[in-house]
């Protein structure tokens, strides 16, 4: 079996492949507060309720985040990361399809991390949880069944993020021309009109990429609605120019999912802020713009 070329896998691939690959969900979990907020944890009882059959937890929340950091979803370290993927059975020679349940940037993430550590050969579900049963494929409950240990070897790619002081050089050259910011929030997020929320609004002079409007109504990548965006924003191959995007949004998750977007369709060069305006809004004294760009 050859993994398909690309990020994305499709369902009824892994319909038919499932018993050759390794499988992680890496779904989280909602919970509603009073007032319509939502807070986010961990996924395993919603991986206990129902999971393709078979798959490993690819917690967000436990060892593919670095719990000592400041902000929710930072990276964790190389060597943590290697532990864990050997502890799901990751072996070097290993096939990795990850999804969730969620419009697929949390399952992003996790090929990003998978990409910082050298690994090309994880591919994300394209839809989730809810393509795999639209094809047919049945789940399962319960918690999942230990691995046998996998023998994975990290071969860190450190270009792949950048650090707050990048991107602040970034802003004050005033010159993103190759390498523009591009944030992932909601237009309502990144423009913050009437909201006196401070971690809401964006980092100046960004483009905004709202990664939720690229998904069809299954929570697939529309590569129609992704390539016409990105023309808009002119960042598509036409220009014939070579652009290495800097990717941000809220916490870190749906600038993977960007970054997934831009591999899926032959962008494969990309860098992200880990950080995104968590990070950036933690010093009130970086600038941060509301209402649309001009």
């Amino acid at each position: 079996m050859t993994l398909p070329d690309g990020p994305l896998i499709a369902a009824p691939w892994l319909v038919a492949h499932r018993a050759e690959v390794i499988v992680l969900d890496a779904s989280v979990g909602r919970i509603g507060r009073p007032g319509g907020a939502t807070d986010f944890v961990s996924g395993r009882d919603v991986f206990t309720q129902a999971h393709i059959p078979g798959a490993h937890l690819a917690d967000l929340f436990g060892a593919f985040s670095d719990p000592d950091a400041p902000f929710a979803f930072t990276r964790p370290h190389i060597a943590a990361l290697e532990q864990e993927a050997r502890r799901l059975g990751i072996r070097n020679d290993s096939d990795v399809v990850v999804y969730d349940r969620l419009g697929g940037a949390y399952a992003a993430r996790i090929w990003v991390l998978f990409r910082a550590c050298g690994f090309d050969r994880v591919r994300v579900l394209n839809g989730g949880l809810t393509a795999w049963v639209h094809a047919g494929g049945i789940v399962e409950t319960g918690p999942e069944v230990s691995a046998s240990p996998g023998n994975f070897t990290a071969r860190p790619v450190p270009s792949i993020f950048v650090s707050t002081e990048e991107v602040m050089e970034l802003v004050a050259s005033g010159d993103a021309s190759r390498s523009p910011l591009v944030c992932g929030l909601r237009k309502v997020q990144f423009t913050a009109e009437g909201s006196d929320d401070p971690r809401l609004g964006h980092i100046p002079g960004s483009l905004n990429l709202p990664y939720a409007d690229l998904l069809d109504s299954m929570g697939r990548l529309d590569f129609a609605r992704l390539n016409d965006a990105l023309k808009e924003l002119q960042l598509g191959p036409e220009l014939g120019r070579q652009i290495t995007p800097v990717l941000y949004c809220g916490g870190g998750i749906n600038a993977a999912g960007l970054a997934l977007a831009l591999a899926a369709t032959g962008r494969p060069s990309f860098r992200i802020y880990d950080d995104s305006m968590n990070g950036w809004t933690a010093d009130p004294s970086r600038p941060v713009h509301r209402g649309q760009e001009r």
